[in-house]
Parts: structure tokens; sequence; C-alpha cells
């Protein structure tokens, strides 16, 4: 029984943990092509792209900043031991690359997502982290990620 009691009350964590984003404490950003989801301590800086649209969101231990456009980052200049992963996101293949390398000074741990759309048109949203473990964080974020219907 209680080994049953344990099970259930790991579950319920888990479940609590993973709709996080949903819950107070997170904010969403929307615009035209798609929305993702932030902690609501992540603050908008004034970076823009200039042949695609580029945002980025910071707090002291990590940097987030978005490629939506046919120029987004696909891994071409990433390390070579970078880790990768194959998940799906909103029902759209998508690529996670992790390594240990400082593209951001003082951020020495790097994450990104790169998910190809239609027309050529591509995501990368990348995270620029103090330590490892906002690389979770940044795990939860890119699973907000929702494209708008055209």
């Amino acid at each position: 029984m209680r080994t049953v009691t344990m099970i259930l009350i790991w579950g319920i964590a888990i479940l609590l943990g993973a709709a996080a984003p949903n819950q107070a404490g997170w904010k969403k950003i929307e615009n035209r092509s798609f929305s993702f989801s932030v902690p609501s301590s992540f603050r908008k800086t004034e970076t823009r792209g200039i042949d695609s649209f580029v945002q980025e969101y910071v707090t002291d231990n990590i940097k987030l900043s978005f490629d939506y456009g046919i120029y987004s980052n696909n891994f071409d200049d990433w390390p070579k031991d970078t880790k990768f992963d194959n998940i799906k996101v909103n029902g759209k293949n998508a690529r996670i690359g992790t390594v240990t390398h400082e593209f951001q000074k003082g951020f020495p741990y790097s994450i990104q997502i790169h998910i190809k759309l239609d027309g050529g048109i591509a995501l990368s949203m990348f995270v620029a982290c103090k330590s490892e473990k906002e690389e979770a964080l940044a795990r939860q974020i890119f699973d907000t990620i929702s494209f708008n219907e055209v």
C-alpha cells in the first residue's frame, strides 16, 4: 500500500511539473506565427533581426533568443560533440542540440531547438545557460511552442 501511495504522489508531482508553463508565474509570448511560454521573470530585450523575425528574452542565468525565417540556425556551426535529440513539438519534427560551449560570453551551456516548417521557413530557439540546470527549463519552454494555423 505504501508503494502504491508513493507511486501516486510521484505521478502527481510529474504532472504538476509538466503543467508548470500553464500555471501562474509563466507568461505567454505570442506573435503572428507562433507562441511559447516563459517564466514571468524573463524580460524582452531590444534585439532585432535583419532578414528574419528575431527576439530575445533574458534573466540573470539565461539568454533565450529565436530566429524565425529562412536563415534560422540549423546546427551547421555547432561543435562536433553536440548531443542531439529528435522530438515532436506541436506535431512538428524538431531537433534539439545540447553542448557545453560558450556561444554567449559567461554562459557555458547551450541548447537549441530547430523546427523546419513549410516554404523553407524554420524556427530556431537558442538558450544560453549559466549552469546545466537551466537546460531543463529550456526544454520546458520548448515544449510550449505552438504554431498558429495559416
